[in-house]
Order: structure tokens, then C-alpha cells, then sequence
């Protein structure tokens, strides 16, 4: 227990005080031995956490899969994009041949530089290297593929927050440049074939799917840039690694009276083992109540996580995000389906809820239910061949039905 001593309970968590998520992680090393992933979730569920500690443990280990870990949220374009990832491949030094010849990127450099440039002196938001982009990422990944390596070694490019900075692109009127980049990411992977094992991890709170509908109604894209990548979904903790959590965070500075592993099971229960929730809790009762954790600070807690204005951004967001990126009248659709099931026990069957949501027809509401359950709002089950659907997180409902139905 003794690295955890320091574990934060909120801001940026070090790559080495991660806990947990053992199985996620091979599983997901399991998938990208042969193909390359997408992981969807709305924010806060640890998408971001699982990838960099896949990065940390290929370095720590010095695993056959080895992962280079890229931030894209914030990224305005597509000659800042090809900056990031080459000078972040640029520092790989770790990884040896992956300072790479870069014969593509040199040879590229020199039709219209002078040749005592220095590579790592070139940014492609020079003039005269905005036009490259397409030629210089495309040279990038073959000299990858073409690298030197072991026997069994993959190598995985994740690409965190890639379809945040798309949607972003769109806001922005760079539809043509999100375009030129997905259909250049899918030639890429057709042409290699999966040769030289590289495989991609695109990791978002914002769905591919949102990116790809909207690039569809308004600009008439046909492409499946990832019609050949396995999803990945990140469900909660498992109560193990829920309970470690509680234990590691625990060694913070905090007290207790009473049971400290029944009180560590109230809190991760309440959370639903959600990472980012069973922190917040704790956090409340360092902040709030001297650190001391008992029954009645853990229902403080949990009554603040849920009323209190200063803590509602995490759950706001999950309203807001629906009014963000889907047409008015689905927004509409799906947020009055969320407010009819927060007001209501257990499960709902689609003929029920035709009952309640009168603004849509048979088919707008099951385009609703099918959007809500692929992102994650809902869950659905299938009872006497009809579908049902419910809150898939219970914490989520309460805060819902508290304040927004």
C-alpha cells in the first residue's frame, strides 16, 4: 500500500498511482493484437486514466505492446496535429528505432528546405510545409510500419479526445480538413494492411458516430473511416478495485469511526464503482468534514455530490452535451425521454413510454432510445420479446430527477 500513501483525491493523478482496471487492460491488450480500438464514453468514466496507464505499464514493463499516448483535445487544425504527433515521436527515445530513420519525412524536407535544416527545427506551420501535412503524417506511419522490431511487438498510437477535436474542427468551418483526415487515417490502414503491427486506440467523450452523422447531413460524407475497429466499452469497477480505491485514497490524511471497510462499501456503492465519483466523495468529506469519514460525513457527502450547485458541472454536462451535438428536435426527444424514466421505478418498455413522449412518432422514438442506450444513458433489456430501458446508472437518475425533470 505504501506507493499510494500520496494518491490525490482529485486533479491529475500520476501515471504510477492509477488503480486498478487489471482486466480492462488485458482485454484491451487482447484486442489490439489483432485490430485497432475505439473507446466511447460520456466524460469522467476514465477513459483517459485506462490509456495512460496502458502507456505507463508498456514502459514500466517493457511490454511487447508498446504505446505512445497523444492529447488531441485543443488541437485547432491539421499542420498543428502533424506537430504533435511528430514531436511527440520525435522524444520517443525510449522506444529506439522509433527516433526513426524518418527517411519519408527527410526526403520530404529536402525537396524545399535547404539541407542544413535540423528535422527537429521543422514545424509544419511554416508557409511552405501547410500543404505537406497529408505527405509528411503518411510518410510518418510507413516509416513505423517499416521499423525495426521484435518478434510479437505491437505498436499502438492512442489518439485521446480524437473526436472532441473533430467536432471542433466542424464548429470552426475546417469540415474539409476532418474530412482529408479520416479518409487519410482509413487508406493508411487499408494500404499497411496491419503491416509493421501499428494500431490505433481513438479514445473521445464525444462519439465517432456524432462526428460521422454530422459530416453526412451536412456535407454529404459516405466514408467508414472506422468501420474495421473494435469498440471498447469501460464499464465501472469491479468491487475489488472499487474497495482498493477507497483503501488507497483512504491513506490521504483521512480518519474514520466505525467499520472502515463497511464505510468504504457505502461510498463505492453509492458511486456505482465509478472512479471519478468515489473521489469526488472523498474529496467532499476532506474539504468538508476534517477528513473524518463515518455514516453521517458519508451521507453529507452524498447529499452535497448531489444538491450542491458547485459539484453539479460533472452531471450539467451530461444534459448539456445532448443540446451540443444532435439537432434540436432529437435533443428535445431524448431529454424528455431521461426526464419520463427519472421519474419512474425500474424498467420501461417502448410501447409505455409512446404513451408519455406524444412529440415523436414510433420511429423518432425508438432513434432517441437507440441513441441514449448506444451512449451510454440507458441500458435495455429484452422481456417477452419487447424492449425495455432504464437509467443505466442509478446515481445519475437520482441527480437527474433532482434537478432537471
Amino acid at each position: 500500500m505504501t506507493p499510494y500513501l500520496l494518491t490525490p483525491t482529485v486533479g491529475t493523478i500520476p501515471p504510477d498511482k492509477i488503480v486498478g482496471r487489471d482486466e480492462e487492460l488485458k482485454k484491451l491488450r487482447t484486442l489490439l493484437m489483432a485490430q485497432s480500438v475505439t473507446i466511447e464514453e460520456f466524460r469522467r468514466m476514465g477513459k483517459t486514466l485506462l490509456v495512460q496507464k496502458l502507456e505507463y505499464l508498456s514502459i514500466k514493463q517493457d511490454e511487447p505492446n508498446k504505446v505512445i499516448y497523444f492529447m488531441l483535445q485543443g488541437v485547432k487544425d491539421v499542420t498543428e496535429l502533424t506537430d504533435v504527433l511528430l514531436d511527440t515521436l520525435r522524444k520517443q527515445e525510449r522506444l529506439g528505432i522509433l527516433k526513426v530513420g524518418w527517411h519519408g519525412i527527410k526526403n520530404l524536407y529536402n525537396t524545399f528546405k535547404p539541407a542544413e535544416v535540423k528535422i527537429k527545427e521543422v514545424t509544419f506551420k511554416l508557409p511552405e510545409f501547410k500543404t505537406k501535412w497529408k505527405d509528411a503524417l503518411t510518410a510518418c506511419i510507413k516509416d513505423l510500419a517499416a521499423r525495426t522490431r521484435k518478434d510479437g511487438e505491437i505498436l499502438t498510437l492512442v489518439l485521446d479526445e480524437f473526436p472532441v477535436m473533430l467536432w471542433d474542427w466542424l464548429e470552426n468551418d475546417k469540415s474539409q480538413d476532418a474530412i482529408e483526415l479520416l479518409d487519410l487515417f482509413r487508406n493508411l490502414r487499408i494500404d499497411l494492411k496491419e503491416q509493421g503491427h501499428i494500431r490505433f486506440v481513438v479514445c473521445g467523450s464525444v462519439g465517432m458516430q456524432v462526428v460521422l452523422d454530422r459530416l453526412r447531413r451536412k456535407h454529404n460524407y459516405t466514408g467508414e473511416p472506422f468501420n474495421d475497429t473494435k469498440s471498447f466499452r469501460l464499464e465501472p469497477m469491479n468491487d475489488a478495485d472499487a474497495l482498493f480505491l477507497c483503501r488507497c485514497l483512504a491513506l490521504s490524511g483521512f480518519t474514520h469511526s466505525g467499520d472502515i471497510t463497511i464505510l468504504h462499501q457505502r461510498i463505492h456503492r453509492f458511486a456505482e464503482n465509478l472512479p471519478f465519483y468515489i473521489n469526488t466523495i472523498f474529496q467532499l468529506i476532506q474539504s468538508h468534514h476534517n477528513g473524518e469519514i463515518n455514516d453521517d460525513t458519508i451521507n453529507k457527502a452524498q447529499e452535497s455530490l448531489l444538491n450542491d450547485p458547485d459539484e453539479a458541472k460533472v452531471f450539467n454536462q451530461l444534459y448539456q452535451r445532448i443540446g451540443i451535438y444532435y439537432e434540436l428536435q432529437k435533443a428535445d426527444r431524448m431529454l424528455e425521454i431521461l426526464n419520463q424514466l427519472a421519474n419512474q421505478d425500474g424498467f420501461a418498455s417502448e410501447n409505455d413510454l409512446q404513451q408519455h413522449i406524444t412529440t415523436a412518432n414510433k420511429a423518432q422514438l425508438l432513434d432517441a432510445l437507440e441513441t441514449l442506450w448506444k451512449e451510454q444513458y440507458l441500458v435495455r433489456k429484452i422481456e417477452s420479446g419487447a424492449r425495455h430501458y432504464q437509467f443505466k446508472y442509478n446515481l445519475i437518475k437520482q441527480w437527474w430527477k433532482l434537478n432537471k425533470a
